[in-house]
């Protein structure tokens, strides 16, 4: 496999000329990529004119391109040269078909793509590059993805502005402003190993998406999301806005295992934000920023895969927000790899990829492609540590591993004190609202309710013949059945409103209900019961006894409080397992 690059100039007819003639009499397989600057519009002009060169002089050798705004030529990254390469297969069976997607929308239905993919023999790869929206490009990735997953996908999305628009094209092929154009690799002794380099970090505390129809968020903890920029940043919604809020993308969490990187691309009247993509409601969001030993330690975690692959050609997908972000360095992630290996591409908007299984469209990522036909070669030399070693990390960059350290270290402040708080207000063994943080409850509550002059009860109750189970079945085993009790009995309080419990001390608990009527609060009482007798599985059998009243007018707390001991005790003494009130 070989790869010959040039940008456009004067001498352009002449270079794909040699081209050709270094070619002629093999019959291998061989693809034309072609990346122009999207705001360039001399470059863009100039289009016509390099296809129609290529075409009178490379009759039949595919072309495939888009507007970028970075292209590699020679191992560096370029911002102002129309690029164009040239990919030769040199084995005899490697194959390639362009698929210009956007030409025949209304005859390649999903199931005509899919069963086009499954009759391509030995289909290792498909190469997606789109100006089309998140949800046709979804679309298509949903057809893909029921192809056997060691197919490899990758791609990118073309850059465009409102007066510059994102295009791509394919053969001879008009150019689409809102399609794909796509490219199969096949044949049984090519190989292709794709892979991405991450590195944004989150700052700051999330939000919660509390409004959203699609790609357009409309609330940040029911607020406008545009103050999330407004506030913490100062990012003005002008005509900057899309390039300022490039550099800060939020990080969306769906759960635990599931996160990943969107950026803003637009404000919309009513303080909205049009996203890269669709993001879900209840998901939530951190701001994010580059982080740059998380950018180096990822590229390097990549080079050793490629190093390991030994790939005679590398095309590399990287994010305009990643390149804007190094400022004029973003050669530092791709440099080491460019001086042992032919590297190729593009700086895109999005960068495509099936991971696991599932096409994804990423967001200020980088995504490798490494090719290679035939055997693992010799293993490539690729100094790694050299990636890190002259990064020349600027002092913007240095601010953000600051602001990271000191993010961190706050959230990690914070955690332990809200760690600390839960050990001062629950119980260590029941997990409920300790003595302290209960008393305190009904103290409070009690305050308020006489100023807006509202009803509150108590609920206290008493696990019976506690000592003798634990003297039959050990102190672990009463451990247990206090555990059992409390999960129990908080699931059912967290269904009720203005409802609390905690654990008063030994095997004797306190329910605090603020603003029920008296019947409502015996059903309650009597619902602890049955719950505690018949719910909460134990080695023996377990009952309660249980005191019901209500605070009283001109009482003090501490009077009510007694009041529901007494009753309490009242009910053991009328032999248990009941309760006893004087509502």
């Amino acid at each position: 496999m070989r790869l010959l690059q040039t940008s456009y100039d004067d001498r352009f007819p002449e270079i794909i000329k040699d081209w050709m003639s270094s070619i002629s009499g093999n019959n291998t397989a061989s693809l034309f990529h072609v990346y122009i600057p999207y705001d360039e519009e001399d470059l863009r002009n100039s289009l016509e004119e390099v296809r129609k060169i290529l075409k009178e002089n490379a009759p039949g050798i595919p072309v495939i391109g888009c507007s970028a705004t970075g292209e590699i030529l020679d191992g560096a990254m370029l911002d102002d040269e129309l690029v164009v390469t040239l990919l030769i297969f040199e084995d005899p069976t490697t194959r390639i078909e362009v698929l210009p997607y956007y030409e025949r929308p209304d005859d390649i239905d999903s199931q005509w793509l899919f069963e086009h993919l499954q009759a391509i023999p030995d289909l290792k790869g498909i190469e997606v590059l789109t100006a089309a929206t998140y949800e046709t490009l979804e679309a298509i990735g949903k057809v893909i993805d029921n192809l056997p997953e060691e197919i490899d996908v990758f791609g990118g999305v073309a850059v465009g502005d409102v007066n510059f628009p994102s295009f791509v094209f394919a053969n001879d092929g008009k150019q689409s402003f809102d399609g794909s154009a796509v490219v199969f690799y096949s044949g049984p002794e090519l190989h292709i190993q794709t892979d991405r380099m991450f590195g944004w970090k989150p700052i700051g505390y999330p939000f919660k998406v509390t409004k959203v129809q699609g790609p357009v968020v409309y609330e940040l903890d029911e607020k406008p999301a545009y103050e999330v920029y407004n506030h913490y940043l100062h990012i003005k919604n002008d005509k900057n806005f899309f390039y300022n809020a490039l550099e800060f993308p939020w990080e969306v969490r769906i759960d635990e295992e599931t996160a990943y990187i969107r950026h803003a691309k637009s404000v919309n009247p009513d303080g909205s934000i049009l996203m890269s993509s669709n993001i879900p409601e209840g998901s939530e969001v951190k701001i994010t920023f580059g982080d740059p030993r998380r950018i180096i330690k990822h590229t390097k975690q990549v080079g050793d895969k490629i190093r390991e692959f030994g790939p005679q050609v590398v095309n590399i997908v990287n994010c305009m927000g990643r390149k804007l972000f190094w400022a004029g360095n973003e050669k530092v992630e791709i440099k080491e790899i460019s001086k042992h290996l032919m590297t190729t591409g593009f700086s895109a908007l999005g960068e495509v990829m099936r991971y696991k299984g599932n096409t994804l469209l990423n967001n200020l990522s980088i995504v490798t492609v490494a090719m290679r036909e035939g055997p693992i070669p010799e293993k490539i030399e690729l100094n790694i540590d050299e990636i890190e070693n002259k990064s020349n990390i600027s002092i913007t960059a240095r601010l953000a591993i600051f602001i990271n350290t000191m993010t961190e270290e706050l959230m990690e402040k914070n955690d332990q004190l809200n760690e600390m708080l839960y050990k001062a207000s629950h119980d260590a063994l029941t997990k409920l609202y300790n003595r302290g943080a209960i008393e305190r409850i009904i103290y409070e509550g009690a305050e308020e309710c006489d100023l807006i002059d509202k009803n509150w009860h108590l609920i206290m109750f008493d696990i019976d013949d506690f000592k003798q189970i634990n003297d039959q079945h050990g102190h672990s085993e009463g451990d247990n059945i206090l555990k059992t009790i409390a999960r129990t009995l908080d699931e059912y309080i967290k269904t009720l409103d203005a409802v609390e419990i905690g654990r008063w001390g030994g095997e004797e608990f306190m329910v605090y209900a603020r603003g029920y009527d008296d019947e409502k609060v015996k059903e309650i009482a009597d619902t602890i019961l049955l719950k505690i007798r018949n719910e909460a599985f134990h080695v023996c059998k377990v009952t309660a006894s249980v005191g019901v009243t209500r605070h009283r007018k001109d009482e003090d707390v501490l009077g009510t409080i007694n009041r529901v001991d007494e009753l309490l005790y009242e009910a053991k003494a009328n032999g248990k397992d009941q309760f006893c009130t004087d509502l």
